[in-house]
């Protein structure tokens, strides 16, 4: 095949692939289910069975294969290779303007990668920069002028961040600080609740003290714990064992 021109727009024949070479369009081929793999049996709960009351696979009825015309099959092939076709142009289109944006703005995207990667999880600064980031590497392949300015005040935030970063406290000691996230996950032992609690230049997470369960992000709450500092960042750590919690106040940035 010669070699496709990359500064047109793709044509969808350059990746079509006739199903049935040399077959008729008015032939009807037999193919096995897709949905049953031609055991003609449903294996979840359903209400379409046959006569003796098996759950059959709705696709072939029961029985295992389908038939369908030749013509159906290639146009079923040329829908795939004009979606094929349009994906290639979108993707093309989507590398032209990244290409522009980084000539325009030389190292704001590496800026916005490293800080994103640096960043823990639950951290909004870090969700907040994601969203560039999404816009640059599959949505648009671009920014606009307020989401140009917005990526460099998040990463003056980040850089403040950075210099009021603080050893987080160890061993046994009071947690006191603003809920910056929850997470409710479901584990052996039940539903369980986390927090990500933000100190003076140190974060902390662990289980939602139950004396604050009606505590919310933006809150700032008060709980003393076993904190243990991250293996990789020292303004990072878990607490366990939280007692004596309450909330201080609430509600202080919760649109954050």
């Amino acid at each position: 095949m010669d070699s496709i021109d990359t500064t047109a727009p793709a044509d969808w024949h350059d990746f079509y692939v006739d199903p049935f070479p040399g077959r008729k369009g008015s032939e009807r081929i037999t193919d096995t289910c897709g949905k049953c793999i031609g055991t003609g049996l449903y294996t979840a709960p359903t209400h379409f069975t046959d006569g003796q009351g098996r759950p059959i696979c709705f696709d072939c009825r029961g029985t295992g294969t389908r038939s369908r015309l030749v013509s159906s099959a290639r146009a079923t092939a040329r829908a795939h290779a004009k979606a094929h076709a349009e994906h290639v142009d979108t993707t093309r289109a989507i590398t032209a303007r990244r290409a522009a944006f980084e000539a325009e703005h030389p190292g704001l995207r590496d800026q916005l990668t490293e800080a994103h990667l640096s960043m823990r999880d639950g951290n909004p600064l870090r969700e907040k920069i994601g969203y560039l980031l999404d816009s640059l590497e599959d949505y648009t392949g671009t920014l606009d002028d307020d989401e140009v300015r917005t990526a460099h005040e998040l990463l003056e935030q980040y850089e403040l961040e950075l210099a009021a970063r603080r050893p987080v406290p160890t061993g046994r000691t009071l947690i006191q600080g603003e809920i910056l996230a929850t997470k409710t996950t479901d584990t052996q032992w039940g539903i369980t609740v986390k927090i990500l609690v933000q100190g003076e230049g140190w974060r902390v997470w662990g289980t939602k003290p139950s004396e604050i369960s009606t505590a919310a992000r933006g809150d700032v709450v008060a709980f003393t714990a076993t904190v243990s500092a991250s293996d990789d960042d020292d303004s990072f750590g878990f607490y366990s064992r939280p007692t004596k919690a309450h909330i201080i106040a609430a509600g202080i940035r919760r649109t954050a």
